[in-house]
């Protein structure tokens, strides 16, 4: 049955991709003609002459001159089946990262197998040993906690030694020899702290996350820039917390060690839009006006930087890009063992209300 929203020629394209894909037209075959077409989905000829083009553009037909469409030959139809591991639905990451694979797979037929390891080991392996069992034919992962000893590596290696590829996205585990695609988190702290600088802030404090490699990185840039614009580091103005701490951070019986942190910070810089926001949503306990009192800069650009008041100066992600290069750097990886990737995209930074000037 056709629906009453999606363009006709795009339902019978539907129709007729799912039909290749599952075998029941099959590679070399003459296709369906569009006169049956026309009488099967009571669709004018041009509908049905729109279709086809459909199939054509994505290489799963061949028009031969006076002899009709056919099913290409050189089509691999086997339907993969993608494992995709991601840490946490609620990080606001995910959607867009998940649009992009879902883009470029759905397209092309293949199943996605979602899991979800929630930033947590044990999950993370229950998921893995899981994708062995499916039999997969690639994955799509999101390290877990990236900045400490992960005991699953052992699996990760299993799937290599097998030629299934991996491909890492956000973050990886350093100690595999693996493919990824990341922002660049160095120059995303490195651009940021030299905006806060630009603004004249000279005390400036951090929150960073310290079991994730991106907090690691971020850190290096926003010392890095400290150093190159000849200011000092007081460590004393950073504060580090694991996955397990962040809202524990801001809990009432921890609000002095934040307060003493930021006590002399005329801006911060932090992990996250989510700890940038909830930062924002304390500073009335903290005895602080954002940005009057202290400016605040994070990581993400997600709806949250948007949505809250101020709104918040952060650093981009690529996110639904990432999704759409991770998946078909996958599909290059499983036709071609050789193909390889280790991709950094390059941020910028969204200037909005949450950063005012020192002078």
């Amino acid at each position: 049955m056709i629906e009453k929203n999606v363009p006709k020629y795009i339902e019978i394209a539907d129709w007729l991709r799912n039909h290749i894909l599952d075998g029941t037209f099959q590679t070399g075959e003459r296709l369906i003609t569009e006169h049956s077409l026309c009488e099967k989905f009571s669709i004018s000829r041009h509908t049905a002459r729109s279709a086809v083009a459909v199939l054509e553009k994505e290489g799963l037909v061949v028009r031969r001159q006076g002899d009709g469409t056919y099913v290409n030959l050189s089509l691999n139809t086997k339907r993969k089946n993608i494992g995709v591991l991601l840490t946490d639905p609620c990080c606001y990451t995910f959607p867009n990262m998940i649009s992009g694979i879902n883009e470029v797979l759905s397209a092309q037929g293949h199943r996605i197998t979602l899991g979800l390891s929630q930033n947590k080991v044990e999950i993370e392996r229950a998921q893995l040993l899981s994708f062995q069992a499916a039999n997969i034919d690639g994955l799509i992962v999101e390290a877990v906690q990236s900045a400490l000893a992960n005991p699953n590596l052992d699996i990760y290696r299993d799937f290599l030694a097998r030629n299934i590829p991996v491909i890492f996205v956000n973050t990886y585990y350093p100690r595999l020899d693996c493919n990824y695609i990341l922002n660049d988190d160095v120059e995303g702290g490195r651009i940021a702290t030299g905006y806060l600088i630009d603004q004249g802030h000279r005390k400036i404090g951090g929150l960073f996350k310290l079991d994730s490699i991106q907090g690691s990185l971020r850190y290096e840039g926003f010392v890095n820039k400290l150093y190159e614009q000849n200011l000092t580091l007081d460590e004393a103005r950073i504060v580090w917390y694991s996955d397990e701490s962040e809202d524990h951070l801001f809990a009432t019986e921890q609000l002095s060690l934040l307060r003493e942190a930021l006590s002399t910070c005329t801006a911060v810089l932090c992990y996250s839009d989510r700890v940038a926001h909830k930062l924002i949503e304390a500073s009335p306990r903290l005895g602080l006006r954002i940005p009057q009192d202290l400016s605040i800069a994070s990581f993400d650009n997600s709806i949250v930087s948007r949505m809250a008041i101020p709104s918040i100066t952060s650093i981009t992600h690529p996110g639904a890009e990432m999704g759409k290069l991770a998946a078909s750097s996958l599909l290059k990886m499983i036709e071609n063992p050789n193909h390889k990737i280790q991709h950094a995209y390059r941020p910028t930074l969204v200037i909005r209300d949450s950063v005012s000037a020192c002078f």
